[in-house]
């Protein structure tokens, strides 16, 4: 009788993702993430992303293959389309994990034409949201639900975001799943924040910051947390901002904060790597957006035991729950943040109880090791176990 050796060991799940934007904002983040926490000896990830830029330097700079296809500026490009599924037949990928609105357009039918097996869209943020004009988002839309049946899976990063899927768009329910984004705990940990360091390199003193993190956009309305910061000027005279981020509205948003003459009091700290020092060198945190996901910077905020005052828009209702973890304020609403903020910096006591309050939530909820266990799960199940 043969005896036969030990079997061998399946080989990893090859996992393509295909980036909406080179860029650094919350569908980045989660990549570098990923990158970072995805087992390797279980999943072989690979990155296409449409132009040079922070993801990719920081992608490759923890060993993944990174790709640079330049994504077309149109919804309807045959050109980029069959050179993406030309690129997808030659990674042979298990699963193909799309991100943002024309790039799942895409990738759905890139997937189909290169043959490859799973595809999973990704929602970071609502369509109906879309800073775009009526008809564009109509295209949008119109392709969303055109398209959305070649992918096995829709993965939405918030509740609100799934609820709009299944209730605006009338999605199937059962092909729409939620997995909250989620933090690395002991990079985002209270104690290692070297706040100090930042505060000292960036010359913002020892009185109170009021800090905002994200990437300067229309919907994060950076406006407003300039006229909330200059509400806040008015009870702490010697208050700082700390702005951290970049983006296509810098300048306007520089020219904003001179127009109110507070181009002294307000720094611009650009893209940081440290968001735990920066966020440990405020003295409470803003959210001024008008539209999100599920944002990174309030879950780091809150990993960081920071008191933070966000508006009530989509998924930030549901890690924040007002007055226990956190202060939320209505949208468009300059005046309710400014009073939030200046709340928190004028009782030190409630704002270090809701700081623990939020380290406790992310504890409990979203961690990172939480966020890619489960979606290491839903790749295993697509593919009913190991690859073939």
């Amino acid at each position: 009788m043969s005896r036969r050796g030990p079997a061998a060991a399946p080989r990893p799940i090859r996992v393509v993702h295909v980036a909406e934007s080179a860029g650094w904002a919350g569908g980045e983040v989660y990549l570098r993430e990923l990158a970072r926490a995805l087992p390797r000896e279980r999943f072989e990830l690979a990155v296409v992303a449409p132009e040079a830029g922070p993801l990719v330097s920081r992608l490759r700079a923890e060993g993944v293959l990174t790709i640079v296809l330049p994504q077309a500026g149109s919804l309807a490009s045959p050109p980029f389309l069959r050179e993406l599924a030309r690129r997808l037949r030659a990674l042979r990928p298990d699963i193909v994990q799309s991100h943002g609105a024309r790039t799942n357009f895409y990738a759905r039918l890139a997937c189909r034409l290169a043959g490859v097996p799973c595809h999973v869209s990704t929602v970071h943020n609502s369509l109906y949201d879309y800073p775009v004009g009526a008809a564009r988002r109509a295209a949008y839309l119109a392709l969303d639900r055109l398209t959305a049946p070649l992918s096995q899976v829709i993965v939405c990063v918030a509740q609100s975001l799934a609820r709009d899927l299944v209730e605006r768009s009338r999605l199937p329910a059962g092909r729409v799943v939620v997995i909250p984004n989620g933090v690395d705990l002991v990079r985002f940990d209270p104690g290692a924040g070297d706040g100090g360091r930042i505060r000292h390199e960036l010359g913002l003193g020892h009185g109170p910051v009021v800090g905002i993190v994200g990437r300067m956009t229309p919907q994060k309305s950076h406006a407003d947390f300039l006229e909330a910061f200059a509400l806040v000027r008015r009870c702490a005279v010697g208050a700082r901002a700390l702005i951290v981020g970049d983006g296509p509205l810098r300048g306007a948003i520089e020219g904003d904060a001179r127009a109110r003459g507070l181009a002294e009091a307000c720094v611009f700290a650009g893209v940081r790597d440290d968001i735990p020092g920066c966020l440990a060198a405020m003295s409470a945190v803003a959210l001024s957006s008008h539209s999100e996901g599920f944002p990174f910077t309030v879950l780091e905020a809150l990993a960081m035991a920071r008191p933070l005052a966000a508006t009530a828009v989509n998924g930030v209702t549901e890690v924040v729950e007002h007055g226990r973890n956190g202060l939320l304020v209505p949208p468009r609403r300059p005046e309710a943040l400014g009073e939030a903020l200046a709340g928190l910096l004028g009782d030190p006591v409630r704002a270090a109880a809701l700081g623990r309050a939020g380290r406790q939530t992310v504890e409990a909820r979203y961690g990172l090791a939480r966020m890619v266990e489960r979606l290491g799960d839903l790749y295993q199940s697509l593919l009913g176990g190991a690859p073939a």
